[in-house]
């Protein structure tokens, strides 16, 4: 309850006591005054706000999070009379407005509007509000405030920050690109044999093929383990946007950052995302990273896909076994990411988890489980540059 008001309350009783206790016009009058002082002061409010406008826009065609993108917002004025003590706030829970001040207060004037440009930022990918998310009014007298919820709030679908990485801390990557320049896909090799299912496409001998009708493959000497898996767990693990927004949001920029960064040295990424259906996304150049960065864009987590369930299933997908480190991103580092690892491991390939976390503590050094098993913390809160 505001100051002004308050004082009219002690001045309407001591009204009500002058009527009591001497009547006559004056005190009549005095009542009368401060009873419709109060009443006029909720209608001027109530119209205010039927016919307050407002107008905002976020500039571009796509907005990239942790990237400043322009705002623009707009308060109007139509009416003939004066719009007193008009004060917005913004959502913050998922965004930032720069240089704007919550506390500020607005005054229009009739048929005026006041326009303002500032900065906004996204701070996670998503479909999410932002901009303005409450006005409040205030009267003339300052007795009362009325705050409503913005009739017209602004939805923004957000895509995924892309990081650049100089290099990976928590692997050794340099033997596998010392690999993949010794075994040259393209060079023809001496040795052919019938297709199995899960080979590298790249490989199969089209010629050989189309002359006896079945499907043949080249078959390196001395083949060695070649390209990375990166295996993203796609499990939705809250309703909260609070909580699941940070944590996709972080999973999503590690993914595309690590398979950007093998791209760029000419290293083959295939990514299994794991939903209830295990999709791949095979990447070994600018236009597959296009693919798979939109299809990560437009990624939803799956409450209902089940991850030991999906785990469970990694054994017979070709391209896990095979590869020379396989990276494994998940919030939750189960008993059965745990068992993949190993049996991964146990195939002569090295295996990352990055556990993404948004937990005080959990910002440690990496753990080795075994000589070829490790698990680094991922905070929503560090830099990718200094974790991976």
């Amino acid at each position: 309850m505001s100051r002004n008001l308050i004082i009219l309350i002690i001045l309407w009783l001591l009204s009500l006591v002058g009527i009591s206790f001497f009547g006559g016009p004056v005190s009549y009058g005095f009542f009368a005054v401060l009873t419709f002082i109060p009443v006029m002061s909720l209608i001027y409010l109530l119209l205010v706000l039927a016919r307050f406008k407002i107008y905002q826009h976020v500039e571009g065609h796509e907005i990239v999070s942790d990237h400043v993108v322009p705002f623009y917002f707009t308060l109007q004025n139509e009416d003939l009379f004066a719009f007193s003590g008009v004060r917005i706030t913004f959502y913050s829970d998922f965004s930032v407005i720069d240089g704007l001040d919550d506390s500020t207060e607005y005054e229009l004037l009739p048929h005026a509007q006041i326009t303002r440009q500032t900065k906004l930022i996204c701070k996670y990918r998503g479909e999410y509000l932002v901009g303005i998310e409450s006005v409040v009014l205030r009267d003339y007298l300052k007795l009362f405030r009325i705050r409503w919820n913005n009739r017209e709030p602004l939805w923004v679908n957000v895509v995924p920050n892309i990081i650049e990485l100089e290099a990976i801390k928590s692997a050794d990557v340099d033997t596998v690109s010392d690999r993949i320049s010794r075994n040259d896909l393209s060079r023809p090799d001496v040795t052919i044999r019938e297709y199995i299912p899960g080979d590298d496409i790249r490989r199969i001998n089209w010629k050989l093929t189309a002359r006896t009708g079945k499907l043949s493959v080249r078959e390196h000497t001395g083949e060695e383990k070649e390209g990375i898996a990166l295996i993203l767990d796609a499990a939705k693990k809250s309703d909260d946007p609070g909580i699941y927004l940070p944590l996709e949001n972080r999973m999503l920029e590690a993914a595309i950052a690590l398979t950007l960064f093998f791209k760029n040295k000419n290293i083959p990424v295939t990514v299994f995302s794991m939903r209830r259906d295990i999709s791949e996304f095979p990447v070994d150049s600018a236009e597959t990273f296009e693919v798979f960065y939109r299809a990560m864009a437009g990624l939803s987590f799956d409450q209902a896909a089940d991850s030991a369930t999906s785990y469970a299933s990694l054994p017979g997908r070709a391209g896990v076994f095979d590869s020379r480190i396989v990276f494994i991103i998940t919030v939750e580092v189960c008993a059965e990411a745990l068992e993949i690892s190993r049996q991964i491991s146990g195939q002569g390939s090295d295996v990352v988890i990055y556990h993404v976390n948004d937990e005080p503590g959990k910002s440690g050094s990496p753990v080795e489980v075994s000589p070829h098993i490790k698990v680094v913390p991922v905070p929503v809160g560090s830099k990718l540059t200094e974790v991976l």
